[in-house]
């Protein structure tokens, strides 16, 4: 009855033991990039530049680590197709976290038809004009049509 008890432990311990020899160290010279939509889920495949110079792209979590090139101000930028894209200037340094959030099209579509449900059609146009600066479709036209339609009516 012992060695039954004996093994399960063994084997708990030696998966334990090669976890931490597997998990990476933490690197004091990273940058760590984070990338999320509009509702808080993980955008992969985002390519990350800083001052036009790209790092590399986001993994399935949405996250970036690249090695920063000692402290100084630059442009951090985040893109992907079918997003709007981000950019910000900050002091980049060692250990630091940037973090993005990227609207898709349909994200501001959506949000122009809700705006527009709730009688605004000035945020409404901002909404659809965002929409239609990442990707160009027909009903989204024909929204921002509608909206335009509206806004006149009510001058």
């Amino acid at each position: 009855m012992m060695r039954k008890l004996r093994t399960p432990a063994v084997i708990a311990l030696a998966l334990l033991a090669t976890s931490c020899v597997l998990t990476p160290e933490k690197n004091i010279d990273s940058v760590y990039v984070m990338v999320y939509d509009l509702d808080n889920n993980e955008v992969m495949n985002a390519a990350i530049s800083v001052d036009g110079e790209p790092k590399g792209t986001t993994d399935i979590y949405g996250r970036l680590i690249y090695t920063a090139d000692g402290e100084k101000e630059c442009t951090v930028r985040a893109e992907k197709e079918g997003y709007e894209s981000a950019e910000t200037v900050t002091c980049i340094r060692p250990g630091q976290l940037v973090y993005f959030r990227l609207g898709t099209g349909e994200w501001y579509a959506a949000k122009a038809e809700e705006l527009l449900d709730g009688n605004d059609p000035e945020k409404a146009l901002s909404m659809i004009d965002r929409a239609l600066a990442i990707r160009n479709r027909k009903d989204w036209q024909f929204l921002k049509d509608v909206i335009l339609r509206r806004l006149n009516h009510e001058k």
